[in-house]
């Protein structure tokens, strides 16, 4: 019986906390106004990032882990692959990205987002090296990666924005001067990837042609995997996509103006969200440390233990998620005022303490979510995110509009799309 260890739920953990850590000290440099076109570059920038990441490790990883032959191979292909798909997106990102941020509603967020396009494409090629890592158990290498891509994230990310504020530049120029860090820490914690792997010797090894048909094959499998489970990705990534999209516009129309709309979202993404996600980084890597253990026991067709892997996930997420969830509830103004002032704290903390429910939800949907893509049927959890970002779209888009809730109906409007969510997950 495949046991679910602790340790390998443990170690992939900086791949999720990193990205919400380092915007603490962002936040005292930028101010609101700042943090809110960061975050909406951001935030478009992370859709993207999904559309050629959010699939490929776990699609990589099953593959090899149910046996496929010439795994190595399958990393060659894909690579090549992903690497042409990486800049193609990242190319469409930053050419659209004026478009985009009209549509949106903050136009000065157009550098940012082209500045932080071209790790789309690095990141598409490090998703590719984790998921081989990942079917090996060697969660100890990403965690690393991510600890180096983290830390160049931050410290380079720090350093441009105070230059950029030395200078006198507008907050919208020093949020691109920021965002640089998070491309080049991206580029970083890929080169990592690529000498920890020891990939190019391997393929250096296998100097197999790949006929084409080959080519075909592989190709053929990853997408059938990825392509639905990206898609689950994308709608649960969506949903602050919709906020953005939702939040500055309906503020417009109850009265706020432009720069108060922004100042309003960048405090609730920056303190409100950025808990929620560090929350969520904590009970993350449980859905990922135990994916390797769904497919491999549904490859072995051992259902038992496959039931006996869902309850532990379950198990260990109610454990890590409950005093988390009830520390950020009770306690959100003073964690709040501790990390980034008392000031944006008196906002930040009534939209935090709406905003933890949500925790609960997510985490669980994540371990059925990967059950349910591991069996094979990940458009039943694609399923659950298309309703979830429609109940997103109609409930945010109603309180927003309504003076009497304002920026409150983003955080109400997440809790009950997920909500729904998670009842439609546990249903399938």
């Amino acid at each position: 019986i495949p046991i679910f260890s602790l340790p390998q739920s443990v170690i992939p953990l900086s791949r999720y906390s990193f990205a919400g850590l380092y915007k603490i000290p962002l936040a005292t440099v930028l101010g609101d106004e700042g943090m809110g076109y960061f975050n909406s570059a951001y935030t478009v920038y992370g859709f993207f990032y999904l559309l050629c990441t959010a699939g490929v490790p776990k699609s990589v990883m099953i593959l090899i882990t149910e046996r496929l032959d010439k795994a190595k191979e399958v990393v060659r292909v894909c690579i090549s692959s992903f690497l042409i798909f990486g800049f193609s997106l990242a190319a469409i990102f930053a050419v659209s990205s004026g478009a985009i941020a009209d549509a949106i509603g903050s136009s000065d967020s157009r550098a940012t987002m082209i500045c932080v396009a071209p790790s789309i494409a690095f990141c598409a090629v490090a998703g590719v090296i984790r998921g081989y890592m990942s079917a090996n158990m060697n969660f100890g290498s990403i965690a690393i990666s991510q600890i180096v891509e983290g830390s160049v994230k931050l410290i380079l990310g720090l350093l441009l924005a105070w230059f950029a504020q030395s200078r006198g530049f507008s907050p919208s120029v020093i949020s691109a001067f920021t965002i640089i860090g998070v491309t080049i820490g991206s580029f970083v914690g890929l080169i990592y990837l690529l000498i920890s792997s020891k990939i190019n010797n391997a393929y250096d090894k296998a100097k197999q042609n790949v006929k084409m048909k080959d080519f075909a094959s592989v190709i053929y499998r990853v997408a059938r995997v990825s392509l639905p489970i990206t898609l689950s990705a994308a709608l649960m990534s969506l949903t602050g996509m919709i906020d953005l999209a939702l939040v500055i516009r309906r503020l417009e129309m109850i009265g706020y103006s432009v720069k108060e709309s922004t100042a309003l979202y960048g405090n609730y993404t920056t303190l409100a969200v950025s808990m929620y996600n560090l929350a969520i980084a904590l009970i993350t890597p449980i859905s990922v440390a135990i994916m390797p253990i769904f497919a491999r026991c549904r490859a072995e067709g051992d259902f038992h233990s496959f039931r006996g892997a869902i309850r532990d996930g379950l198990d260990l997420t109610a454990l890590v998620g409950a005093p988390i969830s009830i520390g950020l509830a009770v306690y959100s103004k003073e964690i709040l005022t501790m990390l980034f002032g008392r000031e944006a704290a008196i906002l930040g903390a009534p939209l935090l303490v709406l905003l933890v429910p949500a925790v609960a939800f997510t985490s669980y949907i994540l371990i059925f979510n990967s059950a349910l893509e591991s069996l094979g049927r990940p458009i039943l959890a694609t399923l659950s995110m298309t309703v979830c970002a429609v109940v997103k779209v109609i409930t945010s888009g109603i309180l927003l509009g309504n003076s009497d809730f304002g920026i409150s109906g983003a955080p109400i409007g997440t809790v009950v799309a997920y909500s729904v969510a998670f009842l439609i997950s546990l249903l399938c």
